[in-house]
């Protein structure tokens, strides 16, 4: 990743209220270069310009940095590593569960985890039905999918994987609609957050385990 597309996730995360070292943008480059590396092989992105990809994957998935609690973050159907890989660099304090179904996804993230050497992140091949225990995933301070799934749905699985008082999150588009309650989930607080190249609308909805 060259020096203006760093540059520019510098910027935007300033923006959102995060202040990267050179080493943090460092190793959000280097995942995007093995990202594109392996994007040849593994269909894991559909956009391959980096400029776009550190707006449209790193920057969006940085906006979750701010507003997430101490302890654990499961990424579910982190595919490429967003949001996870760039929510774990940008808050080293996290415990991070990277969670995909498919295997050849799962062996990148592995990959890229070995290589950015980031001890508190793990990656995890399963497909999430809801039971924790029986999948051999934690329970989390909170739990976030990206594009994955419609809202409700997401939220109705998120439930049995956050722990009360911990979070789930929707990350939107402008016009995606955030259920005011599902199960034991309620609506906290909308955060709206504009890509800075792009300006195009994101959403964060937040809601807690009561």
């Amino acid at each position: 990743m060259d020096v203006a597309a760093l540059k520019a996730i510098e910027q935007g995360a300033a923006v959102m209220g995060l202040r990267l070292s050179a080493e943090q943008l460092k190793l959000l480059g280097r995942h995007v270069d093995l990202l594109l590396k392996w994007n040849k092989s593994i269909n894991l992105t559909a956009i391959t310009d980096p400029a776009e990809i550190a707006e449209k994957h790193v920057l969006d998935s940085l906006a979750l940095a701010p507003v997430l609690p101490q302890g654990s973050l499961l990424d579910a159907g982190s595919g490429g590593g967003f949001p996870g890989i760039p929510v774990a660099i940008a808050r080293p304090d996290l415990e991070v569960v990277l969670v995909d179904s498919v295997q050849k996804k799962v062996a990148f993230l592995k990959n890229a985890l070995a290589e950015l050497r980031l001890p508190r992140v793990k990656a995890v091949a399963v497909r999430l039905e809801g039971n924790p225990s029986r999948e051999d995933l934690p329970r989390v301070h909170a739990a976030v999918a990206r594009a994955t799934a419609a809202p409700d749905e997401w939220l109705a699985l998120a439930e049995h994987y956050v722990l009360p008082g911990g979070v789930a999150i929707c990350m939107l588009g402008p016009a995606d609609e955030a259920p005011d309650r599902i199960g034991e989930l309620t609506l906290q607080q909308e955060l709206g957050y504009q890509l800075p190249v792009s300006g195009a609308q994101r959403r964060l909805a937040i809601y807690r385990h009561d």
